[in-house]
């Protein structure tokens, strides 16, 4: 008789769990518009894995309110053109709530433009540049510290290093000349000389000997006290490599681009002594120990591990970060979740914890980190080392 029993009570449960009042709901579905083509391709991997990697476990602990999150990945291949079309599809897709991408700048303003048109909310992981952010749109969110925060930033670095005399060497693009702008700006403010290079570079450089060439002088005679390769991505090590080449052997700082290890990679013996402000993930193990960000690191390094066999990055936890801040945005809606309640809650995020410190967001501030969620790093020993300065940070 008790097994009866049992065998009718272990039916009932398993017919009230797969019942729809427990069955899995429909999902709620995330574009994801990146260059997974092209020059930024490993980059945006990472940054693809991440996010696979934290649906996944969203997804395994019940979705939100059994609802699982679907990412749907379209590449835009580097192209201008590419990136409009796949964000137009997205948003006439009207089960997509949210779009993540383009990461690059470049692609940013007509993508952004086309969001606020059709009013659906978009995450942009890298800094855009001031012309866009000018525009006040009310439906974009950046996740990454814009280039006047990285700016103020190594301002401090200098004055903590008692830099003087700064000269920079800038890409040809509108973040890195924006980021040359502003440190000149804040940099002058603080009673800096700053030194802007008529000479720059461009993304695709593979030797900027001739342009080196040309500053050296300027080098010598202005007798600066650091060198700013106001750059992203490859051209960072290769400055770098040609610049000591050239015998010379002023100080190099760099953007918050150099938390990479393909850069010290590439660059080699010549990368050793560079400093930059980061990201926290980039020497996440080196926090305080009472920084927030220092167990998220640890718990998501390790699971990055588990899944791809190297160490978690920036870029990485740009993913994490992403998909942390669209769940904790859908679990506030009360009601259903729709692209007008999500951008709304994504714009009343409040102290949410991730990777890269503690974003806020409101009606007036689209970006999310602030000056205090970055630390100075050095490269030394062919390891990024953080640095810190009493008083300063």
């Amino acid at each position: 008789m008790k097994k009866i029993f049992w065998l009718i009570l272990t039916a009932f449960l398993f017919i009230s769990w797969i019942s729809p009042g427990h069955a899995a709901k429909t999902p709620y579905k995330i574009g994801v518009n990146l260059e997974l083509t092209g020059p930024w391709a490993e980059v945006t991997k990472t940054l693809k894995n991440a996010m696979v990697l934290e649906a996944e476990r969203i997804n395994k602990m019940g979705g939100i309110d059994r609802h699982p999150l679907e990412l749907i990945f379209e590449d835009n291949g580097f192209d201008v053109s590419r990136a409009a079309a796949n964000m137009t599809k997205f948003t006439k897709d009207k089960e997509i709530l949210l779009v993540v991408g383009p990461f690059e700048d470049n692609l940013q303003a007509t993508t952004r433009a086309i969001a606020e048109r059709e009013k659906i909310t978009n995450i942009i992981i890298c800094p855009s540049n001031p012309m866009v952010r000018g525009l006040k749109q009310q439906w974009a969110f950046n996740i990454a510290q814009n280039d006047i925060i990285v700016s103020q930033k190594l301002v401090d670095l200098s004055i903590a290093r008692k830099y003087k005399k700064v000269l920079v060497f800038h890409g040809a693009w509108p973040l890195a000349q924006s980021l040359a702008e502003n440190f000149k700006k804040f940099g002058e403010a603080k009673g800096i000389k700053v030194i802007v290079s008529p000479e720059t570079h461009k993304p695709g450089d593979i030797d900027v000997t001739p342009q080196l060439t040309k500053i050296k002088p300027i080098l010598q005679k202005e007798k600066v006290d650091a060198f700013y390769a106001c750059t992203g991505g490859p051209p960072g090590p290769i400055i770098t490599k040609n610049l000591r080449a050239l015998g010379m052997k002023t100080p190099v700082l760099g953007t918050h681009a150099f938390g990479f290890g393909f850069i010290i990679a590439l660059g080699g013996e010549a990368m050793e002594g560079v400093e930059f402000p980061a990201a926290k993930p980039v020497v996440f193990d080196q926090l305080d120990e009472n920084d927030p960000a220092k167990p998220i690191n640890i718990d998501f390094d390790k699971r990055w591990k588990e899944r791809y066999g190297t160490p978690s990055d920036q870029i990485a936890g740009y993913g994490y970060d992403t998909i942390g801040l669209i769940v904790d945005s859908m679990k506030r809606i009360k009601g259903k979740v729709t692209r007008s309640s999500l951008r709304d809650a994504f714009e009343n995020t409040k102290g949410f914890k991730g990777t890269h410190g503690i974003y806020q967001f409101s009606a007036t501030e689209h970006d999310g980190l602030t000056k205090k969620d970055m630390v100075f790093v050095r490269i030394e020993g062919g390891k990024f080392k953080r640095i810190q300065f009493p008083g300063i940070e």
